[in-house]
């Protein structure tokens, strides 16, 4: 009997494991492990943010997917040797982490809501907040979701307005990266800019920062002040990979783009740990959907289909609980991604609650 290894059980990791039980069957052995218990999309992190439901919510226990005849291990990976495991196949599924150590003071002085362990604080601070200067700082990049910032402060902006405390607030959002959204180009930038104008949101892009201070985020030419800050902190792959011969540069895994296989043979990464420029010299952008379909490739090409990840990719950026919009992009198309932004509607903040409903049913139901 043949057998894959999957090491990490996020979108990618899952899609592959499942995957391959759905082409195989019995005749494969499928391996997945994870260090955590629990699965649940990053999208319940701003939800719960603003009490529009919680992340427990859309938890799943991983070991469901022995449903579907996967063998879940709940460890800790230690080590990678990608010339020599225990499979037939090994696919690397470990994911990004929120680095806010990386940015002198961020712990300190911020809000993470990029990670769980960082929502009970943030919470409480929203619970008690007044009132003042409520900032969003993009710190350092890639991270994950290239929206999602901006769907922090859209829904937070919603949220003040339901407290009776818009009026009492200052919000701005501000990023290192040279426009709001890179992969959308200018005129996807400016599109959101003129969203984030009517609803009365201060911007500023090209604002790398330096360190974070008690009430203030220090600029190389300048500062912005805050009474209450939330940082989207740098990502990084997980330190057991940028040890192995797989980590490159910055710990990041060099793959094909199509059918993402490594320099190693029998070996492949899939997710956000992957690093894949495009024509225009920047990042795919890391999302979860991304990695569900790099993960069908992969289990594609192991079940011996030919499969290509062709780096079309979409999500949903609301702007309040309400009205969402679809952001749709052809990442490899030459010289610059071909990105489409559509107009908010109702139907795409539906859309996007299907989108989680959709994959936890696929994925965890008997």
């Amino acid at each position: 009997m043949s057998r894959t290894l999957v090491l990490g059980g996020g979108f990618g990791g899952i899609t592959v494991a499942t995957e391959l039980r759905r082409r195989l069957g019995n005749d494969h052995e499928v391996v997945l492990v994870d260090r955590s218990e629990a699965f649940s999309m990053g999208l319940r992190k701003l939800w719960e943010m603003v009490g529009e439901g919680t992340v427990a919510e859309g938890s799943r226990s991983r070991r469901l997917l022995e449903r579907h005849g996967i063998d879940v291990r709940l460890e800790e990976v230690q080590t990678i040797d990608p010339t020599d495991f225990e499979a037939d196949f090994l696919v690397v599924a470990l994911g990004a982490e929120a680095r806010p150590d990386l940015v002198p003071g961020l712990e300190e002085h911020g809000h993470d809501v990029w990670r769980k362990e960082g929502l009970p604080a943030l919470t409480k601070a929203l619970r008690e907040f007044e009132g003042g200067r409520l900032v969003v700082a993009i710190t350092g990049g890639p991270f994950p979701c290239p929206p999602a910032p901006f769907e922090c402060v859209m829904l937070l902006e919603e949220w003040l307005r339901g407290r009776g405390l818009r009026d009492a607030t200052e919000l701005a959002v501000i990023t290192f990266q040279p426009t709001l959204l890179p992969n959308a180009g200018a005129q996807g930038s400016a599109w959101l800019a003129d969203r984030l104008d009517a609803v009365g949101i201060r911007h500023e892009a090209g604002r790398k920062v330096e360190r974070i201070e008690a009430g203030r985020v220090v600029h190389p030419d300048g500062e912005t002040r805050f009474d209450l800050l939330i940082g989207v902190p740098p990502h990084r792959p997980p330190a057991v990979v940028g040890r192995s011969p797989l980590g490159g540069e910055g710990g990041w895994v060099t793959v094909d783009p199509q059918t993402m296989t490594t320099a190693y043979e029998r070996v492949y990464a899939v997710g956000d740990l992957t690093k894949i420029t495009l024509a225009n010299g920047l990042p795919l952008p890391k999302a979860g959907l991304m990695a569900e379909l790099q993960g069908e490739v992969v289990a594609a090409e192991i079940a011996g289909k030919t499969a290509r990840f062709d780096g079309h990719g979409y999500c949903y950026l609301e702007m309040g609980r309400a009205r969402a919009s679809l952001i749709d992009g052809e990442f490899f198309a030459d010289p610059e991604p071909n990105v489409h932004v559509r107009e908010p509607s109702s139907e795409y903040a539906q859309s996007k609650r299907r989108f989680e409903a959709e994959r936890l049913d696929r994925w965890f139901s008997g």
